[in-house]
This record gives structure tokens, sequence and C-alpha cells, in this order.
């Protein structure tokens, strides 16, 4: 098992997460920055020209001027016209931050353009979106327009100021026009911030990656080390001595993978201590069994076909055989499993199997049927440790159901199992099912618990020994059953690639 580099693992998501935050702050600063400096302009450029038209205003009605509106409206007099016109431009031209001064009369008539675009007595038709404004100054008072697109494509805004008789009666109306010429330059600034931002979050996220590296490396080093011991290898050490949380937390793990190997190594020389007297005792007890098995025959061929007592001594060679499958059973179960691996056609050991226990199925009158697929691959296993494995199995099935059961074998080729811990997708599934009593789902979870057993007579070992011997040829073994239904039990064991075994 190799450590797998994740696609979204902490050494992508601390820079990630550190280079929107950096974004995210600075963007939230300028946005705001902008909109603040923009108003702030924005109000300052309404004063000024609403200062710019109230200025107009009185400098007409000072230089008495405003006498003259009357003449130009009613008659159209280019003299007093044009004489308007030329202070209004030089006010214009005085003041380069206007674009424009138009003076207007009774019914938003022009009097006076400065610029001389619009002629005398034309509506502001183009200013009705001012109307506003416009009766705002018709009744004596200064007022701005909102933002508006001009024809030069810059947003613009004019202001109003009204124009008073000497009696003090409003006769005219300015109008001042400008753009918001402000607005280029907090829009360059707005892109060099936004540059600066980028460069900023960019340098954020390289310093997240460095920084995301001195945690990672060291919890990438711990990972592997895990799955080291995980794998068995009790020897491993990691070799982080940092004075942080993870060096402390290295240290720790060092200690206990140490812990570990000793507490391995006193149950593994126990183990075998263990496993060295049971097989001990297995063949001293085995020695007096194979003795009274054998004096039981002699004693069977000297009596008489129709003595009473061959019944007892038959009696004494079936506890005899039961008591040598219980030794046998343990002697399997305490020593450990040495296989010898060969190349075997699956189907082949199944069928040996089933005619080993032949007999007892056509004693109980079973059925039994086999379903095998077509060019099943070639399995690498053990073939007494196999055999061993299907006849036990076999002989569970047949020992559940009552007279005229049902046992079917079949053995199929499928690509990997949804929920299978072995990772290889080339396996051979075996599937043992039968019709008898079936398991409850504690006894299936206890199952291959060693002396676990619902047999009167049984050890409990049986399917330890297994699941011993599935899990020594790399295989899974799983049980799903239903009371009074039947019980199956799929074995799911990996072959190899055809050009290894041609290989080999």
């Amino acid at each position: 098992m190799n450590y797998k580099e994740y696609k979204w693992g902490i050494q992508t998501k601390f820079p990630l997460a550190l280079g929107l935050l950096v974004l995210m702050s600075l963007s939230s600063f300028g946005i705001f920055s902008y909109l603040i400096t923009r108003k702030t302009l924005e109000k300052q450029m309404e004063n000024n020209l609403i200062y710019h038209a109230e200025v107009i205003a009185g400098m007409l009605k000072a230089e008495v001027l405003v006498d003259w509106l009357p003449e130009i409206a009613e008659t159209g007099s280019l003299f007093y016209y044009n004489t308007l016109k030329e202070k209004l431009s030089s006010v214009s031209i005085g003041r380069t931050d206007l674009d424009n001064i138009i003076l207007i009369g009774p019914e938003n008539r022009v009097i006076v353009d400065a610029k001389g675009k619009l002629p005398i007595g034309q509506e502001l038709i183009n200013l009705k979106a001012d109307q506003l404004e416009l009766k705002t100054a018709w009744s004596g008072k200064s007022e701005a327009s909102l933002m508006f697109p001009g024809k030069d494509g810059r947003p613009h805004k004019s202001a109003y100021a009204p124009v008073l008789s000497k009696d003090g009666r409003v006769v005219a109306v300015i109008r001042v026009e400008a753009s918001a010429r402000f607005l280029d330059t907090i829009n360059r600034v707005a892109f060099i911030l936004l540059g600066i931002a980028l460069l900023i979050t960019l340098f954020a996220a390289l310093l997240g990656t460095l920084i995301a590296k001195t945690v990672v490396n060291p919890i990438k080093a711990l990972v592997e080390a895990s799955q080291m011991i995980a794998m068995g290898n009790l020897d491993t050490e990691v070799k982080i001595k940092s004075k942080d949380e993870i060096g402390f937390f290295a240290r720790t793990f060092n200690q206990m993978a140490k812990n570990l190997k000793k507490l391995y190594d006193e149950v593994a020389s126990q183990g075998r201590q263990i496993a060295e007297l049971s097989a001990s005792v297995a063949h001293e007890v085995r020695s007096p069994i194979s003795a009274i098995k054998g004096f039981t025959e002699l004693l069977n061929d000297e009596l008489d076909e129709d003595d009473p007592r061959r019944e007892y001594i038959h009696d004494i060679q079936e506890e005899v055989n039961i008591l040598n499958l219980k030794v046998t059973d343990f002697i399997n179960f305490a020593r450990p499993l040495t296989i010898d691996y060969n190349q075997l056609d699956i189907t082949e050991v199944l069928e040996s199997a089933m005619a080993t226990m032949e007999k007892e199925a056509i004693d109980k009158d079973i059925e039994v049927q086999f379903k095998f697929d077509k060019d099943l691959p070639i399995v690498m296993g053990d073939y007494e440790q196999l055999r061993s494995l299907f006849i036990n199995l076999i002989r569970n099935a047949i020992q559940s159901m009552e007279n005229d059961g049902k046992l079917t074998i079949s053995a199929s080729h499928i690509n990997g199992s949804p929920r299978s811990i072995i990772k290889s997708s080339r396996l051979i599934e075996i599937i043992i099912r039968d019709t008898g009593c079936g398991m409850t789902p504690d006894e299936i979870d206890r199952a291959f618990d060693p002396f676990f057993t619902k047999k009167i007579n049984g050890t409990g070992l049986g399917l330890s020994i297994c699941k011993k011997i599935v899990s020594a040829h790399n295989g899974e073994i799983r049980l799903e059953s239903i009371p009074a239904v039947g019980t199956t039990v799929r074995i799911f064991l990996p072959f190899p690639p055809q050009r290894e075994i041609l290989a080999d």
C-alpha cells in the first residue's frame, strides 16, 4: 500500500484558502475605498457645479445683464444674445472644468447657449430627465442632477441655479455641465490596485505553499510510517526533530511503535509456545486414540457377526473418529500454515472435495448442482489446503440440511467485488449455497470466532481454519444467511495475469 497524493489535500487547500482570504480582504477593502472615494468626489463635483451656477447667476444680476432677458426671449435680439453668449463663453473658457453653460428661460426654452449649438427659443427636450432639478431651480433653489452618460462616453453631471431679477423674481435658470473626469483617475488607480492585489494574492499563495509543505511533509512521513506498521514492519521509525506539536506526535508515534513491537514479540513468543504445547498435547492425545481405534478393530474381528457387543464397539469407533477430528482441527488451528503454491484448476479442487463428501450427501438424499463458468483462469494456491477448505464448507452445508436438501456449488470470474477488501480486480468467486437451517445475524457475526459452534460435538474451529486458509491465499470469505432458508458462503480468490503464469 502506497501513500496516496490527494488532489485536494492540505498542501492544496491551505495555499488556496490563504490566497482566497487575502484576495477577498484586499478586494473588499478596494471596493469599499473605490465607492467611498467616488461618492466623495462626486459630491465635491456636485457642490462645485452648484457654486459655479450660482456665481454665474449672480454675475448676470450684478452686471444688469438680467434686464436683457425679456428682450432676447420676446424679440430674439441678436445684439443682446451675442453679448450674453460672449459673456457666458468667456466664463466657460475661464473655468476649464465646465463643458457648457446654458441660460434657460420660461417654459424651459433656450435663451443663450455658450457653445452656440442650441438656437434661441428651442425647448430643452433632451433635458426631460432633469425636470425635477429644473423645477427646483425655478422655485428659487439650486440643485444638481444625477450622473448621466455624455456624448463622449464619460459620465456627466449638471447643476441648476435660479437667475433673479432686481425685485427677487426668478426670471431664468443657469445650467452648467461638466464631465466626471475624476473617474478616469480613480478607475486607473482601481486598476493598479487590482493588479497589486493579484500580485499580493499570488505571493500569499506561494507563502501558503511553503508553510503547507512544512506541515504536510511531516504528516506524509507519519502516514507512510503508519502504513508500514499496518503492513507488519514494526521497526519503522519517523525521523522528525521539530519542536512543535508534530514533532511531539512523531516522538510519541515512535514510542508507540516500539511498544507495539515489544508487545507483538511477546505475543508471538507466547503464541509459538502455545502452538508448540498444543501440537505436543494433540500428538500425545492422538497416540492413545490410534491405539484405541486399533484395539476396537481387533475386538470387532474376534466377535461373531450376531454378537450384540459389536454395537458397543461401533459406538466406541464413532466416538474415536469424532475425537480424532477434533484433535485434527486443533492441530490445524494451532500450527502456522505453510502454503505450497502451484497452478490450480479451481473446478478440479471443488469436484475432488465434493467426491470426498459424496457418500454423506447421498445418505441424506441431497441434490448437488455444479455451476462453473467456462475457461476459468488458473489460480495459484495450495491444492491440499484449498481442498480441505472446500471439504469443511461442504460438510457444514450437508450437516445443516435435512433430507431432500439442495447444495449448489459454483465458480465464476468477476471483475472485482464492490465490498471486497481485496484490491485486485482479477477475482474468482466460489459460492457454496445450501437450503439448511440458516444462521441469525448474531451467529454470522461470531461464525469465524474460535470455539464458537452450534453443533453439539463441534470444536468451533472449522470456520476459523477456513478463514485462515483463505487469508493465506490473499482471499476473502463472507457469509450470508437467512434462518430456516439457508446459508451462502462466498469465497473470493485473486488470480495472477496470464503473462505471469506463462513466465513461470
